[in-house]
């Protein structure tokens, strides 16, 4: 599946682009059927290997009061969950992050994002590259894709069109936390991007972005594949890290 002359256009003019109807629906249910088995299990070995974190404000609570309905992110699942392997391998989105940032392309990393019915905080503004620090910045790309009917209401992604350009502009350390905000962020100027399960969001690793809270009785899932040029600059992987699943 190639992209257009007019949605790479699109995506180099405004730094992100929207791609509905790009998963297959039976990958879509497996995914979503596996993160709720995940969810359910969030105590056990299997949940613990791919990083499962908690909403912030249920994480330093008691054990009782954490539940499935609390889980937030799950990181690094590719490496042990063979159908998140075949999301992040499947031909047609690795076209079209090729047409976005060439070869050889490798997996940088992935993560699946939750944002629980109601208790679904905020994703403050931030750029990727601020943590990732690929060289150049145009070589690393995010594909952010749907579980569910990502909308207003339960915590669609924001992005500021343009701010690919502008370079990772100065953070600010969250305190208590491991996030960084960039100074200066402004969510008036920010765009929201809704999307359909099984749309892929691809944005570049300079893009200010935000997701909101999630207030409504559904759950805003996402599985996120981070791509990187394989002959790029990656100074903030430490050096002992295991190969990079290559790609292309």
């Amino acid at each position: 599946m190639r992209l257009t002359e007019a949605q790479k256009r699109f995506y180099a003019e405004n730094g992100f682009l929207a791609v509905e109807n790009v998963v297959p629906a039976e990958r879509m249910a497996a995914m979503r059927q596996r993160i709720e088995e995940l969810c359910a299990r969030w105590d056990s070995a299997e949940a613990r290997r791919v990083g499962v974190q908690q909403e912030a404000e249920i994480a330093g609570a008691m054990t009782r009061d954490k539940t499935a309905q609390t889980v937030r992110k799950f990181s690094n699942l590719v490496p042990y969950e063979p159908v998140f392997k075949a999301h992040a391998t499947d031909p047609d989105l690795l076209d079209m992050v090729e047409d976005l940032i060439g070869t050889p392309l490798s997996l940088y990393a992935d993560q699946a994002l939750l944002k629980p019915p109601f208790v679904g905080s905020e994703k403050m503004p931030h750029q990727d590259n601020a943590y990732f620090r690929v060289v150049p910045d145009s070589a690393v790309i995010t594909c952010w894709c749907a579980l569910d009917d990502a909308t207003v209401e339960n915590g669609c992604m924001h992005y500021m069109p343009g701010t690919h350009r502008w370079g990772v502009v100065e953070h600010e350390h969250v305190p208590g936390t491991p996030h960084l905000v960039p100074k200066g962020y402004d969510p008036a100027k920010a765009v929201a991007v809704p999307i359909k399960a099984g749309g892929v969001i691809f944005h570049h690793s300079c893009t200010l972005h935000h997701s909101p809270a999630n207030n409504t009785p559904h759950w805003r899932r996402a599985f996120v594949c981070h791509f990187v040029r394989s002959d790029a600059e990656m100074p903030a992987r430490p050096a002992d890290s295991p190969p990079l699943l290559r790609l292309r």
